[in-house]
């Protein structure tokens, strides 16, 4: 799929964490760390993501139900942890990765990222979704 691999050059020329190729040919990209990037497409400018293709440094299970929540329908993750691959593989997306992990490490390293954790035992991208709005909204 050429706007994954528009997506994945981006990724990696820019230097950015997290990379995007609209379907109507639109790009973005965020240096922001997480799922915000995601959570802020998806509050400022959802319509962005029908359809679009992702390249993000670390893809988790949040990340993943926000991808598919949002419409997006290709992913490539640098890291991905196995929970995010069960989600974008029940979804139907198209999805790669660099390194497939059995969850994402928190930015402490001493146990399992909270977002992650947060939409662990959740199987709805919508609950997810409220869920991680929840979950940011707190971290405010």
């Amino acid at each position: 799929m050429e706007a994954l691999e528009r997506a994945k050059a981006a990724l990696e020329k820019e230097g950015v964490t997290f990379s995007l190729a609209g379907a109507k040919g639109e790009s973005c990209c965020s240096a922001k760390k997480g799922i915000a990037p995601m959570m802020e497409l998806l509050a400022e400018d959802a319509q962005l993501l029908r359809g679009a293709a992702v390249a993000d440094r670390v893809i988790g299970k949040a990340a993943a139900f926000l991808m598919v929540y949002g419409g997006v329908l290709a992913v490539y993750g640098e890291v991905m942890s196995e929970h995010a691959a069960k989600v974008l593989e029940a979804a139907g997306m198209d999805f790669s990765y660099g390194k497939l992990v059995p969850y994402i490490i928190n930015r402490n390293k001493d146990g399992m990222c909270p977002m992650e954790q947060a939409v662990l035992g959740e199987t709805e991208p919508e609950r997810a979704y409220a869920v991680l709005r929840r979950k940011t909204e707190e971290g405010r």
